[in-house]
């Protein structure tokens, strides 16, 4: 069973031995042309490259969407947020509430995906769940996911209030997306990409007759294997949910490219979240 502890390669490493990196460069002079040189210095991107302010730990590429640092709060909760919309801040057509994978920093771990969805007129509000990144959270229960989603839906519908929302996670986020649905959140579709089909003690089969709204499941039987991918299957049947089977990849990795391409089940995410 997939536990979502993966490792995934972290833009923040990669800036943090950038120096390192151009310092044995200079030391190596004219050897370093001799050979390969893959990640060379003008391929690197820049801190120009990124967005900057409260968000620049983030290292989420620049582009045209809007990108800006969040927060939100609850009982006991105060969560490190961003948002995520398309260019001008023109209004979305759907809005995605996106809940994270262990791995890639919280929040952060979306930020090429909602980046790149941006620029086709999904706006996103990512944060970090309790236990992760920044979140600061002093509650009972802090794998409960339920008040964590209605803070940030409500932050959600006061910035984009005439848009659908679509909750979508990734791995632990997506088992995570499917425990909230049950719990009845106000939403008008989730998503759940590669969630493990038990997570914090939480078997979702047992959740599925809770879920009366469109869903979609996407998983990889390649990467996660056949035990996996059978209960997600089985998890997208009971609850009507689409099922969409990916050749590779897991989470984020299904869904966009470092290059923010956004990948065949990512279009598929996208065109669910606009038919809402």
């Amino acid at each position: 069973m997939r536990t979502d502890r993966r490792p995934r390669r972290s833009p923040l490493l990669g800036a943090a031995l950038l120096p390192l990196l151009l310092l044995g460069l200079a030391a190596c002079g004219d050897d370093a042309s001799k050979g390969d040189d893959p990640a060379s210095p003008q391929d690197r991107p820049t801190p120009s490259e990124f967005v900057e302010g409260a968000l620049r730990p983030c290292f989420i590429p620049r582009t045209d969407a809007v990108v800006k640092p969040a927060s939100l709060s609850g009982k006991g909760m105060r969560l490190r947020a961003a948002t995520f919309a398309p260019p001008g801040d023109a209004e979305p057509e759907a809005v995605m509430v996106l809940l994270h994978q262990t791995d890639g920093g919280g929040l952060c771990g979306w930020g090429e995906f909602a980046s790149a969805a941006a620029l086709e007129g999904v706006a996103s509000l990512a944060f970090d769940m309790c236990g992760y990144g920044s979140a600061s959270c002093d509650v009972a229960d802090p794998d409960d996911p339920t008040p964590q989603v209605k803070a940030a839906l409500a932050a959600a519908a006061k910035r984009w209030p005439d848009a659908p929302v679509v909750l979508v996670g990734a791995s632990m986020g997506g088992s995570q997306t499917v425990r909230a649905a049950a719990a009845g959140v106000d939403v008008d579709g989730w998503v759940d990409l590669s969630g493990p089909s038990t997570w914090a003690d939480v078997d979702l089969a047992s959740l599925a007759g809770k879920i009366d709204i469109p869903g979609l499941v996407a998983i990889s039987e390649e990467t996660d294997g056949a035990d996996e991918a059978a209960a997600a299957q089985a998890l997208a049947s009971a609850t009507g949910a689409e099922f969409v089977p990916a050749d590779s990849g897991h989470g984020y990795e299904m869904v966009v490219d470092e290059t923010l391409l956004i990948l065949p089940v990512g279009e598929r995410v996208l065109a669910f979240a606009k038919a809402r």
